[in-house]
């Protein structure tokens, strides 16, 4: 099932979509004149609100309707998804997330323009609302009306995948790793919760979200922003291997593409431009002036992508947890040869030594070498000694190891508990048996972590045994132990513990629950409204009811078919979105420059 989602994702996902996304935000961003740089000033004034007037139509404010979108963006694709991008595509597809965060300011400027110029009001009651499905119906016709209903169709299907099961999963998975919570207790907590607040309609989660985002942004960017200051000399170099990696390519990634879809996919889900889901939030402001929607929507993008998940990628790549070291070594049982007592016996040309003997490698990790010791391999005489590491757990089915491969090579004999011969990699990384597969066992002359892959489910413990193959073999080794593969908010709040011991997992899965349930509440609305698109107000209750119910599953399904069936949906929102906007931005630059006519004459009013 899992394969059969990550294929059909993987297509969606493919060039067609991922280039429409992109080209679609450059085009928008040319075309307006570089609008998200223009209406940045204007976009603050709005939501201090300099302009609010209390008796334009509509339900809540320009910030709290900024709120309730940055809700469902600036969740659990800022802390999980990012770590995604980075195990997936390496540090590399972080800057493609800047890139799809800079542009995607304009789209998300156009979509939440024409969602609050074509919304419906109820005149008995008020309620204002707006989205994809109304623009492209009054926009382009009833011509166009299938492609409205293929979108309120997807994104009432992505609610459930994005802004439900994923953010119950993560916040499950959270709780359930650090404080042994059940992952069905997560899920009925936040299943009443979220009831409380989503059957209060969007007045409530306007409300809440208004109260909880702009704390949790400010709590969570400032401890990243700690642990930036406090490692300032290695801000550079962090920049450095991002920009490197964007345009090679890591070897985790598999080269450039890679690199290049794994950041667009997270960016794209983190701040949702070109989905057209933000205008939907937006459409339930109180303002005659659609535009100004549109100049505040457009700070999304720039709070969600450029602010929130930098800090995030900074703070993983700070530590260390990308390539190799998305592998969490199991410290318990690490050989890290600070007591000679670890490897019994030294045959000759085997040392423990200072790791200082070895070169070092500049920014290197503090995981990598565990402590100040690590065992040396050097010729004499021409003397050629194998060593052997015996009965290291194989409980995840992964062995790590670091290594610095000064001069010459070394081939690894792989044994089960019963002494069998499992496989036999080299230091090239040619493996003789395809049950086994290794990562990273390739670089020389810096300090790096090779991931040993078994596919051997009979298999509890294993030994390696190091065998040079040459005169000239000057090899350093630590670390050697089983090591258990980190992704999603696992991979974040690791790398936050690294800096601040206990306090940086209490930390993440509190910001997880939070952000998880201001996500959860707002997709919710979106769903909510594409099912009164489709079916009438009096179908909304009970798809309500279903989202809810869908927390405590998601709480309990395995991530990687879930984040598959999350990208599977949103890409097949971005086809109909995109191609309304390109059809109806003509309409957006006229209404762009006749509202900055009148605000540049001081003709609209001032209320603070």
């Amino acid at each position: 099932m899992e394969t059969i989602v990550a294929n059909i994702a993987g297509l969606i996902w493919h060039w067609p979509v991922t280039l429409l996304c992109l080209l679609g935000c450059v085009f928008f961003t040319i075309t307006f004149k570089f609008i998200q740089i223009k209406c940045f000033p204007h976009a603050i004034q709005l939501i201090s609100g300099k302009y609010d007037n209390p008796n334009e139509k509509g339900q809540i404010t320009h910030f709290q309707a900024l709120s309730a979108a940055l809700s469902a963006t600036i969740g659990l694709g800022n802390i999980a998804g990012v770590a995604i991008a980075i195990a997936v595509g390496g540090p590399g597809s972080v800057f493609w997330m800047w890139v799809i965060g800079f542009f995607g300011m304009a789209t998300k400027y156009i979509e939440c323009s024409l969602g609050t110029h074509y919304r419906e009001i109820d005149s008995k009651t008020g309620d204002a609302r707006g989205g994809p499905m109304h623009y492209i119906t009054k926009g382009l016709g009833a011509r166009f009306k299938p492609l409205a209903t293929f979108y309120a169709f997807a994104i009432s299907l992505a609610a459930f995948g994005a802004g439900c099961l994923f953010q119950a999963n993560q916040a499950a998975s959270a709780l359930n790793l650090y404080y042994d919570v059940p992952t069905i207790l997560t899920g009925v907590v936040l299943f009443a919760l979220c009831f409380i607040v989503i059957i209060g309609g969007i007045k409530r989660i306007g409300s809440v979200a208004s109260k909880i985002v702009p704390l949790m942004c400010i709590i969570y960017i400032s401890c990243a922003l700690l642990i930036c200051l406090l490692n300032i000399s290695k801000i550079p170099y962090v920049f450095s291997i991002i920009l490197k990696d964007a345009f090679t390519g890591f070897a985790i990634a598999g080269g450039f593409v890679p690199v290049f879809f794994a950041g667009v996919r997270r960016a794209i889900f983190s701040n949702e431009a070109g989905l057209g889901s933000a205008a939907i939030a937006h459409a339930a402001v109180k303002t005659d002036y659609p535009i100004r929607e549109g100049i505040v929507a457009s700070l999304g993008p720039f709070i969600d992508t450029i602010v929130v998940c930098t800090a995030t990628a900074i703070v993983i790549i700070l530590s260390g947890n990308y390539g190799s070291s998305i592998y969490s070594p199991l410290s318990e049982k690490l050989m890290s040869f600070e007591s000679k007592d670890i490897v019994s016996e030294y045959q000759q040309n085997w040392a423990v030594v200072d790791v200082s003997v070895a070169p070092s490698t500049p920014y290197m990790p503090a995981h990598i070498i565990d402590g100040n010791k690590v065992v040396e391999y050097k010729s004499r005489h021409n003397f050629l000694q194998p060593k052997a590491f015996f009965n290291i757990s194989a409980k995840y089915k992964t062995i790590g190891f670091s290594y610095y491969k000064q001069s010459g090579d070394f081939q690894v004999n792989i044994y089960s508990q019963d002494k069998e011969l499992l496989g036999v990699i080299d230091s090239q990384g040619n493996v003789s048996n395809p049950t086994i597969s290794v990562d990273f066992f390739d670089k020389e002359n810096q300090w790096e972590r090779a991931i040993i892959h078994l596919n051997a489910p009979m298999v509890s413990s294993v030994s390696l045994q190091f065998i040079p193959l040459n005169d000239n073999v000057n090899w350093y080794l630590d670390s050697i132990g089983p090591v258990k593969k980190l992704n999603g908010i696992a991979l974040t709040t690791y790398s936050f513990d690294h800096f601040f011991k206990g306090f940086g997992s209490i930390f993440i899965t509190f910001s997880v629950l939070f952000f998880a349930f201001s996500t959860m509440i707002t997709w919710s609305y979106y769903g909510e409204t594409a099912i009164h698109f489709l079916m009438g107000s009096k179908y909304t209750t009970y798809y309500k009811l279903i989202f809810v119910c869908l927390i405590i599953i998601g709480a309990t399904q395995t991530l990687d078919l879930i984040i598959n069936i999350s990208d599977a949906l949103i890409g097949l929102l971005v086809i109909p979105n995109m191609i309304a906007l390109i059809l109806l931005h003509k309409k957006v630059i006229s209404w762009t420059q006749d509202y900055f006519k009148k605000l540049h004459a001081g003709k609209l009013k001032i209320y603070k």
